[in-house]
């Protein structure tokens, strides 16, 4: 019930993708894992988490300008 209120908010949304992009970019810098499997985990894991912050920005964009053309 509560994530269902907060995913029309474009403010919480616009963080969450902050939050994602923040950690996919920290996560290819700073975790260099020894074998080339958790190499190629830990690079697909990154990519999902820039790909979800994509997601989500463009969502909190998109509900920003909705929530302005209605004249809240």
């Amino acid at each position: 019930m509560l994530l269902r209120n907060r995913l029309h908010d474009p403010d919480i949304m616009i963080r969450a993708g902050m939050l994602t992009l923040i950690v996919g970019l920290f996560a290819q810098r700073f975790i260099h894992p020894p074998s080339d499997f958790w190499q190629g985990f830990v690079m697909g894991v990154s990519g999902s988490m820039i790909g979800l912050s994509i997601v989500f920005n463009l969502r909190g964009l998109v509900l920003h300008r909705q929530r302005r053309a209605k004249g809240e």
